[in-house]
This record gives structure tokens, C-alpha cells and sequence, in this order.
């Protein structure tokens, strides 16, 4: 086998360690529904609030508040994880107004995912904002989670050193496997080329 199909093959393996590590990334866990549902409006105060995702999200770093027009959070103890499904406690007394919930958790893959769910309880109407929501705006107030969002890019970052690694390891055991043998001269051999 020359070096070039060696090294060939080196690279074919390192791209297909980085890839392979790295494909389960490209697809985030999605919330697929909510108690209380996304526009609902309920005719009496919820006493927990339960988020079910597409897939088993982590035991660690999910976090869900229920806030009113004023910002006041009406969580009454810590999120419940069970497989793919959080739920948390709601204090009892939440008059009749607009709410929003706003959750983060880390999805089976390691990503954070947010997202926010108004609601409504009587004759309130669900908090809208004038903005489109996206995950920066999810997670203003959910500060549990502030450092997840750099632990996803430092996983790109490894899995890119780690295939890095991998190529030049076997690189490395390719050319020392496939390295030339060369005869010990012993003592009292002569060279043949002396007459």
C-alpha cells in the first residue's frame, strides 16, 4: 500500500470520527406541548405547569418560570423531570390575568433549547410581545442555565481537537507500522560494497 493511500485512509477515518461524534448535534429536541397550552385560557389558576419534549431532555440545568404582566414568578418549588416531560409547582392565588411561561432545558443532545408559552387565566388576556421571541428572550430570566449556551460551541470545539487527534494518531501508527525494516549490522559484518 503506497503512503498516499495511507495517509488517504488516515483522513477518511478522522473525518468519519468528527462527523460521526458530531451528528447528533445537528438535531435539537423540540417541545412538543404544554398544560397549559400556548394561547389557552383557563377558568381556573393551574396548580403545576408540565412541558413534554421529542425526546428525553437532561436531569440538569432545566429551568421554568410562570410570570405575570408585572414579572412576578409564580413558581412554587423546583422543575420535576421525568424522561421527556418537566413540570413545576405553581404558587395558589394567581388572579385572573396574562402569564407567560418561559422554560430552558438541555435537550438530549446538550444543547439548550427556550422557548415561552402565554397563557391566560379568567377574563386576562395571555401576555404577547412586540417582538418575536427567540432563545435569547426565552432565557432572560431563567438565569439557571447562563453558562449552558458556551458549553454547545465548547463541544464543537472538542469534537473538532478530538478528530484533530485522532487523524494525527493514526497517521503516526500508519508510518511506523509501514516504515522500512533495516538489517543490524553485527560485528565483524563487511559492508558489501568493500573488495
Amino acid at each position: 500500500m503506497s503512503r498516499f493511500r495511507i495517509a488517504l485512509t488516515a483522513a477518511a477515518i478522522a473525518v468519519l470520527v468528527v462527523f460521526g461524534a458530531g451528528a447528533p448535534a445537528s438535531a435539537h429536541d423540540e417541545l412538543l406541548a404544554s398544560t397549559p397550552a400556548a394561547g389557552a385560557r383557563l377558568d381556573a389558576a393551574p396548580t403545576e405547569v408540565s412541558l413534554t419534549f421529542s425526546a428525553d431532555v437532561m436531569t440538569i440545568g432545566a429551568a421554568v418560570i410562570v410570570v405575570d404582566a408585572s414579572g412576578r414568578d409564580w413558581v412554587a418549588g423546583e422543575p420535576t423531570i421525568d424522561r421527556g416531560t418537566v413540570t413545576v409547582p405553581v404558587d395558589e392565588g394567581m388572579p385572573a390575568a396574562g402569564y407567560e411561561i418561559r422554560w430552558r432545558v438541555v435537550s438530549s443532545d446538550g444543547h439548550p433549547i427556550s422557548g415561552l408559552i402565554p397563557f391566560a387565566i379568567g377574563d386576562g388576556e395571555p401576555l404577547t410581545r412586540t417582538a418575536a421571541p427567540d432563545a435569547s428572550t426565552a432565557a432572560t430570566d431563567v438565569d439557571s442555565l447562563s453558562t449552558q449556551e458556551n458549553q454547545g460551541a465548547l463541544r464543537v470545539v472538542l469534537i473538532g481537537a478530538g478528530g484533530a487527534a485522532v487523524a494525527v494518531a493514526l497517521f503516526a501508527l500508519i508510518r511506523f507500522l509501514r516504515r522500512p525494516r533495516t538489517a543490524v549490522a553485527q560485528p565483524g559484518d563487511t559492508p558489501p560494497d568493500a573488495d
